[in-house]
């Protein structure tokens, strides 16, 4: 059971307070890594970006000693059917920029750039599993380019099994209710060690349509239908998080009561079905409220509207009250130990 560090604020003492937690009340924490990509520097074996570096170095640091690793990685863009741009806080030129966001997303630079880079993190961050490509089942992909995304992921899966052999590597799926992103799943599996889900079922469930995001209505199969395409392989919750505030999000379409009652039943709801099918492992995503850190964004005029979908999912409130879910936790933390 784990979290990543994504703190409340981009403040050194709430990224500790993050750090806190996971080293505290944590058996894994997820290091998550959606910037974009260095391409150039990954694939001509170059210095990584300063920003990048120091980042990793920072995880690094404060992550408790002997604590497991998840290495989570996206090949992808927020849009999750458009390949990663350039990483985020590099200072490449423009041209090398073209150059690379101008490659079809299945050409071998991309294939070398991208395991490159995930070996590096790899590498540095020494984990004990690897999601090498995070959400990659978007019901909207275009089928033409989610048959070249889905040759990149072919030879870069083999490409890493075969210099880390150790390692478990997976890809993770959005879990909702359409043919085509159970398809695209399936289609997927035979590049993926393990089935690894990511689920915010209060945005996009059926049973959510008027707002009401009660756990109890959930569709009769709503995880399983995922959890058994494949019975051979084990599954794990990548990341997931449920709202314990109203989500009202105009320009989303995005109107969803939330409550403290809810997210602790749904919290139990996935740790039951982790304990009946055997789970590898349980991610939430964040473990305190964010709202402050969605404010600095605003300040800073980097805000965009999605990254509100998931402020209220922490076991702690803003102020750092504890949710109920947080005993829940802790609970069931405390017997994952004795295992």
């Amino acid at each position: 059971m784990g979290v990543t560090p994504w703190p409340a604020d981009f403040t050194d003492a709430e990224l500790d307070t993050a750090y806190a937690f996971i080293n505290n009340h944590c058996d894994i924490v997820s290091h998550h890594f959606d910037d974009g990509i260095p391409y150039e520097e990954a694939y001509s074996g170059n210095d990584m970006p300063n920003g990048l570096i120091q980042d990793v170095q920072v995880r690094k640091s404060k992550t408790a000693a002997g604590k497991k690793i998840l290495l989570s990685v996206a090949p992808l863009d927020h849009s999750r059917i458009q390949k990663a741009t350039y990483y985020s806080k590099d200072t490449v030129t423009d041209s090398m920029r073209n150059y690379w966001n101008n490659l079809p997303v299945d050409d071998p630079r991309m294939v070398a750039a991208y395991t490159r880079f995930v070996s590096y993190l790899i590498d540095q961050l020494q984990p004990s599993f690897v999601n090498y490509g995070v959400e990659s089942n978007s019901l909207m992909w275009d089928p033409t380019q989610f048959s070249l995304y889905r040759n990149f992921l072919r030879q870069v899966y083999a490409q890493l099994k075969a210099k880390y052999p150790s390692i478990p590597f997976f890809l993770s799926f959005m879990v909702d209710e359409s043919a085509a992103g159970l398809s695209n799943a399936n289609s997927l599996l035979p590049y993926s060690d393990f089935i690894g889900l990511s689920a915010y079922p209060y945005v996009t469930v059926s049973s959510s349509v008027n707002g009401n995001t009660d756990p109890s209505l959930f569709p009769s199969g709503y995880f399983e239908r995922f959890i058994h395409l494949d019975n051979s392989k084990p599954f794990l919750f990548a990341e997931t998080g449920y709202i314990a505030e109203d989500l009202f999000i105009p320009s989303l379409n995005l109107n969803k009561q939330g409550t403290e009652a809810w997210q602790q039943a749904y919290l139990e709801m996935v740790l039951q079905l982790c304990q009946s099918h055997q789970a590898k492992m349980l991610i939430w995503y964040c473990s305190k409220d964010y709202d402050a850190g969605d404010s600095t964004l605003k300040a800073l005029n980097l805000y965009s509207d999605v990254f509100g979908i998931w402020q209220d999912i922490g076991l702690k409130d803003a102020a750092g009250a504890e949710r109920p879910s947080l005993q829940t936790w802790l609970k069931w933390q405390a017997q994952t130990l004795t295992h």
